[in-house]
């Protein structure tokens, strides 16, 4: 379903705006609280917490349902089975910045419930570390272009170290031909992105020391995830 013609930036200014940089440096400590080693690849580190989001009173609430599924079309590499990732603290669904993103998001969300008819939706909440030491590589499950499960994902930038080689946002056309790159650099820099295209991201390398690309994903999850 196209939703956001295949994939939509948006400046981490809007996101900011009525935040404070102190707003953003709170939830970055809160960030790295949440990430733990990753148990399917010691790449990365990643937290996930799973809510459910009621269209009509903007509320939202813990899904009973903490499991991740992918299906193998959308993952060669892990999809096929459910993964059990290191739960975020409850905290999060109270957190004032992470409300005022979801807010933002929301905007989106409500078309593709309009447009489906829904009245609310799963959604997962994905912290993912990146890192990577100089000369090494961390990276992306899967590593290379796709299209997600999921009718819309949320990528939403926290850091990117100054130390940081490639990372890089690529869209392409169903025939795996890349159209765009960008890099999402600033504070809340987002890529929104729906099934009508295919994206990947880049590896992660290191001009010297190590270096971080923290992110934080909101996925509207397909029936087909319900595992």
């Amino acid at each position: 379903m196209n939703i956001v013609d295949g994939f939509r930036f948006v400046q981490g200014t809007r996101y900011m705006n009525g935040l404070r940089d102190y707003d953003h440096v709170r939830f970055l400590d809160f960030f790295e609280q949440q990430v733990k080693p990753d148990p399917y690849a010691a790449v990365r580190d990643r937290g996930m917490i799973k809510i459910a989001y009621d269209r009509a009173s903007g509320t939202i609430r813990k899904n009973g349902n903490q499991a991740y599924f992918q299906s193998y079309s959308a993952n060669n590499v892990d999809g096929g089975h459910v993964r059990e990732f290191p739960p975020i603290d409850d905290d999060l669904i109270s957190n004032e910045v992470f409300l005022h993103i979801l807010k933002a998001d929301a905007e989106v969300m409500n078309q593709y419930c309009h447009m489906v008819g829904k009245t609310s939706l799963d959604i997962s909440v994905h912290f993912i570390r990146y890192k990577a030491e100089q000369g090494g590589a961390s990276y992306s499950s899967p590593v290379w272009l796709h299209v997600d499960d999921e009718p819309l994902v949320f990528i939403h930038l926290l850091q990117l170290t100054d130390n940081a080689i490639g990372a890089d946002s690529v869209i392409s056309g169903m025939n795996g031909q890349p159209t765009n790159v960008m890099r999402l650099s600033d504070p809340f820099d987002t890529l929104i992105v729906d099934k009508t295209r295919k994206h990947a991201v880049t590896p992660l390398g290191s001009s010297g020391g190590i270096a971080y690309r923290d992110v934080m994903l909101i996925n509207v999850e397909a029936e087909v995830q319900q595992k």
